[in-house]
């Protein structure tokens, strides 16, 4: 029998039986398996001519050959392939099957605003690149392909430079787990550079227009305002709010406590609670709410049940608009405005840095420069001689 020529099937089915065949370089047990990386069919080829050196008679060496071919056929039929044997297996693994292992993993230390963070980048990758190839592994996603996908995001899916940036980080952390994991033998996207930081499209809030939410919010919304207090006066961030409990707040030392579970730098801090925060806790009956309850949430009261973010964020954006409030003043502004407030009344700037949770003196000099309003013309007008 002539030598057969490897055939380029593409896969229908994972595998082709194993049957003997006869060349005139000796007996072959041969069998074709799916490589994972092409779909293709491949031959695995067994060499069995000592086997009919071992018998007498050709027949037991025929059984015991045939013995082999439905072991083979057996572990075939439950899903063996050679290709995920070995040191290098989980190289041929595909990328969607690999990303699973990815959120299942994280699910376990990060918390669920990050998680939703990761899953929907996720979901956006592996949905790109099954259009191409369903098959893609992650070991075999390269810078080219890499390239490609930050592209897609931001000329089709259009998103903005800070949005590009955030996905870009996200996809290095996932590659570098697929390398860690030896899913991968090299992160493809870490020579593509980040795009310039835009600005934050958000404003300060003015005193009168603080006065005129204040009044709104204690007629019609008390536990919001207190989301607005705690934003601008203990400088607490909207995300680690919503998971402060009852237990966290210390009324007789005047502060909060924002546990490294929820803080956004991860450490453990203690927030100033000025007595405009403390007294509107005690009209909403935080100081008598089960411990364990959240301050703020479902209803906006002391809850065992969390206010979602999208239910905060609609709220507020419903208040912007009855206010008639620009759309650069988003909830965040508060605590912008509060460390800018700050830093006006004269509080030195290592402790607003420390109050707001800022990893280094240099975030919170970036509000500094809101701090004098009138900053041209004081220097103009009071500037000494050279």
């Amino acid at each position: 029998m002539s030598k057969q020529k490897i055939p380029k099937v593409q896969l229908e089915s994972n595998y082709i039986p194993a049957s003997l065949h006869k060349y005139t370089e000796g007996y072959r047990i041969e069998y074709y398996v799916s490589n994972p990386l092409t779909g293709e069919l491949v031959r695995q080829r067994i060499r069995v001519d000592k086997i009919f050196k071992a018998y007498k008679l050709k027949r037991d060496a025929l059984q015991h050959i045939d013995e082999m071919c439905a072991e083979i056929n057996a572990k075939l039929r439950s899903g063996f392939n050679p290709f995920y044997q070995g040191e290098d297996s989980r190289l041929y693994e595909r990328l969607a099957d690999v990303a699973e292992k990815f959120i299942k993993e994280k699910a376990q230390e990060l918390r669920p605003d990050s998680m939703r963070s990761y899953t929907s980048f996720v979901a956006i990758l592996c949905g790109f690149v099954n259009i191409l190839n369903p098959r893609q592994t992650a070991s075999t996603v390269n810078r080219t392909l890499a390239v490609r996908f930050m592209d897609y995001l931001f000329t089709q899916r259009k998103v903005s430079n800070n949005t590009y940036n955030n996905y870009l980080k996200q996809a290095k952390n996932f590659f570098n787990w697929c390398v860690e994991k030896c899913y991968a033998k090299e992160n493809p996207f870490n020579t593509i550079k980040p795009k310039r930081k835009e600005d934050k499209k958000r404003i300060l809030i003015p005193e009168s227009t603080r006065a005129e939410i204040t009044k709104y919010l204690m007629q019609h919304k008390p536990g919001l305002l207190l989301v607005c207090y705690l934003e601008y006066y203990s400088l607490i961030r909207p995300k680690e709010i919503r998971f402060l409990r009852v237990s966290a707040v210390d009324f007789q030392n005047h502060c909060i406590v924002i546990d490294g579970e929820i803080a956004k730098n991860h450490h453990t801090r203690y927030a100033a609670m000025p007595s405009q925060v403390e007294n509107l806790m005690l009209q909403l009956g935080i100081d008598k709410a089960p411990s364990q309850n959240y301050i703020i949430g479902k209803g906006y009261t002391p809850n065992a049940a969390q206010l979602t973010r999208p239910r905060l964020i609609k709220d507020w954006e419903k208040i912007r608009k009855r206010l008639d409030l620009p759309d650069t003043m988003p909830l965040y502004s508060f605590r912008d405005t509060g460390i800018t407030e700050m830093l006006r009344a004269g509080i030195p700037e290592i402790t607003v840095m420390q109050h707001a949770d800022h990893s280094d003196l240099s975030i919170t000099s970036i509000y500094a420069k809101h701090a004098d309003p009138n900053l041209i013309e004081t220097i103009r007008n009071k500037v000494p001689e050279f």
